[in-house]
């Protein structure tokens, strides 16, 4: 080796040197930086500390926080353990077994032939060995778990049941039920074993049922038991153990198996079930016989004295308190409890009563029970409360238009919220940006029909359900605003809306096939004096008469019947006298106009159902415009009356409108033998 080359090797070993203990230098820099961000943290914790606190209490706090640094240095490419999960880690382990642990750690961290995943899963299938019990054995339990989940033989699955039910009997059954798997590896063995299993079990975990108000799983095994029970005694039991324990339903985790069970039972075992939670102590337990506990909520309270009628009363408050501190207003049971306050508290009671729920009365409206509760309760309600109802609903009000349920509440909205500006932004625009398919749909056209009739039209309202009726137009305390002021106000987009339906010929046509149409199409006409849309029903006559003369099958392209319907309702109204008087033409008036039509092809008319529109123009014209009249008796008289009902008289055996035409043109003697 030359000189030259010792002295090259000389000065790279220097330079590596130089470089290990620069690397040296840096290392031991990051770590001071690391110790004196933690000592910062330690400071700014002692700062934020509450006031109350004695000093000698902070320096023990302080002196046992000190100790908490990290398990593992930073040679191991910079993996820590957080300081509140190894604080957790090391109460459940101990100085010792936490020890061993973070030297495992190091170990797996400092394996060069590992990967950085397959590091991360060594350590936390470590962590998890240490510090959970038996975890060798729930790894087993898992994948038996797993193993009857996929298979699809039958006669595997029995097999996957017998070995996994075995496996249970190691270990202590309740506790182990209150867990995650344990729910799970429970809940697969009742869903898919044989009655036997499901009794072995049940008679097991029956005896800790009151512990479903502290535990989740299991609360939620006992749903799956009343579920999926193959034996009735099951159910029977869960029910006895609610009629035992009501006053549990008040808790998170029992009031959701109250929730499973209350869905299914009778209407009977319901009232019982909602008599006995409204009820506040033993004592007027006691004195109440069984036989009036299946009585209606209501005639149970009022058969007790005035003094038990308070403290019930008093107690069903407390209780829709406890409702909305424990977040069940979701629960059906709640609901029917609130529906009952309605039914039996007074006016005051019941505005307090909304005033405990409106934050979350939305939750009520998930129910038919629910949804009537919440209808009475608005009633009570102030301008801020349904303000709020209105703007948490605001983006669900299409489909609440369309549901069965729900689109009363729409409806009861409508007609007793005061600030329309607050209904127009939210409700009206919503259902004029989807008007059609609402006004398709078969409750959605109810929400489009109320518009027409104010809180005070209870009367005119002829075409709704009396149950419905009652609801809606139920009693309002605190709206103010007169209801044909509240109507003017958010009426002319709908208006406007069916305005543009019924201009269409075509479209009208189609409504009128649907006989419930005809109240909407009439209440449009009376509202607005629409003289364009009379006249299309006019060319709709005309057309149907143009039809019956081509002999064209008429019943598929129109309804007469709906109509001659229309046409009644329209001529039979004691205001409607203006408005068939007015101008359609430049020359005549839809009477006149109407009139002309029907006499120029009376023949038709006669042996068509159009007979029925004409005994209505005749039955007007008579009472209020007689020269209409004459006219039409006048041009009666040319026609040979008494053939055209011969030739009908065979197809048809009862002629009612044709004879009402006679009477009406005083012919009746023409047909008499």
């Amino acid at each position: 080796m030359t000189k030259n080359a010792i002295r090259r090797k000389k000065i790279k070993k220097k330079e590596e040197k130089n470089y290990t203990v620069k690397r040296n230098n840096l290392k031991i820099k990051k770590e001071v930086k690391v110790k004196e961000e933690k000592g910062k943290l330690a400071n700014n914790g002692r700062m934020h500390r509450k006031k109350g606190k004695k000093e000698g209490k902070v320096k023990k706090e302080n002196k046992s926080r000190t100790g908490a640094t990290s398990g593992i240095s930073g040679t191991t490419k910079g993996y820590t353990i957080g300081m509140k999960r190894q604080s957790k880690v090391a109460k459940k382990l101990g100085k010792k077994e936490y020890g061993s642990l973070s030297e495992k750690f190091k170990q797996i961290m400092n394996d060069e032939n590992l990967s950085k995943s397959k590091r991360k899963k060594l350590i936390k299938e470590h962590k998890r060995k240490t510090v959970v019990e038996n975890y060798d054995y729930y790894k087993k339990l898992r994948i038996y778990l797993n193993e009857l989940l996929q298979t699809e033989d039958k006669l595997n699955k029995k097999k996957q049941i017998i070995t996994l039910y075995n496996e249970l009997k190691k270990i202590e059954l309740i506790k182990f039920a209150r867990t995650n798997l344990g729910y799970h590896i429970l809940s697969a063995l009742i869903i898919n074993g044989e009655e036997d299993i499901q009794n072995k079990l049940w008679k097991t975990l029956y005896k800790n049922v009151s512990d479903i108000s502290t535990y989740h799983f299991l609360s939620l095994l006992f749903q799956c038991f009343y579920k999926h029970g193959k034996n009735k005694q099951i159910k029977n039991d869960i029910i006895a153990w609610i009629l035992k324990n009501p006053k549990l339903y008040f808790t998170k985790f029992a009031s959701r198996l109250w929730d499973i069970v209350f869905k299914k039972l009778k209407t009977d075992m319901k009232i019982k079930i909602i008599n006995l939670l409204i009820i506040p102590n033993i004592n007027i337990y006691k004195s109440i016989p069984s036989e009036i506990l299946k009585k209606k909520t209501k005639e149970m309270v009022n058969m007790l004295g005035e003094e038990n009628k308070m403290l019930v009363k008093n107690y069903l408050i407390e209780i829709i308190e406890n409702i909305v501190e424990k977040e069940l207003l979701y629960n059906l049971v709640s609901h029917n409890i609130i529906l009952v306050a309605c039914e039996i508290l007074k006016e005051e009671e019941l505005i307090s009563v909304m005033e405990i729920i409106h934050e979350g009365c939305e939750y009520l409206i998930s129910t038919n029970v629910g949804n009537k509760a919440l209808i009475c309760l608005l009633g009570y309600s102030t301008n801020k409360h349904k303000k709020i109802l209105i703007k948490t609903l605001k983006n669900n009000i299409i489909e609440m238009c369309k549901n069965s349920v729900n689109f009363l509440l729409i409806i009861r909205l409508i007609k007793i919220t005061d600030d329309t500006k607050l209904l127009n932004d939210f409700i009206v625009k919503k259902i004029v940006n989807n008007f059609e398919d609402i006004f398709d749909d078969y409750y959605g056209f109810y929400v489009i029909l109320e518009f027409f009739y104010s809180l005070n039209e209870y009367k005119e309202d002829k075409y709704f359900h009396v149950d419905w009726k009652n609801m809606i137009y139920a009693n309002a305390v605190k709206s103010i605003k007169d209801g044909n002021k509240r109507k003017s106000e958010i009426i002319q987009p709908i208006i406007d809306k069916l305005h543009i339906l019924f201009m269409d010929k075509n479209k009208l046509n189609q409504y009128l096939k649907d006989k419930k149409y005809i109240i909407i199409i009439f209440e449009f006409l009376l509202y607005t004096q629409n003289l364009q849309v009379l006249n299309n029903l006019f060319l709709l006559i005309e057309e149907i008469i143009c039809s019956h003369k081509n002999e064209e099958n008429i019943d598929e392209m129109y309804n007469c019947n709906n109509i001659n319907v229309l046409f009644w309702k329209i001529s039979s109204y004691p205001k409607s006298e203006d408005f068939l008087h007015k101008l359609v033409d430049d020359n005549s008036t839809f009477c006149e106009k109407l009139c002309n039509l029907v006499l120029s092809n009376l023949e038709t008319v006669l042996k068509s159902k159009l007979i029925k529109t004409l005994n209505n123009l005749l039955n007007f014209a008579k009472e209020k415009d007689q020269n209409v009249y004459e006219q039409i008796l006048a041009c009666t008289g040319q026609v040979n009356i008494k053939e055209i009902y011969s030739t009908l008289k065979e197809t048809f055996p009862k002629l009612t409108h044709f004879e009402r035409f006679l009477e009406l043109t005083n012919q009746k003697s023409l047909i008499k033998n």
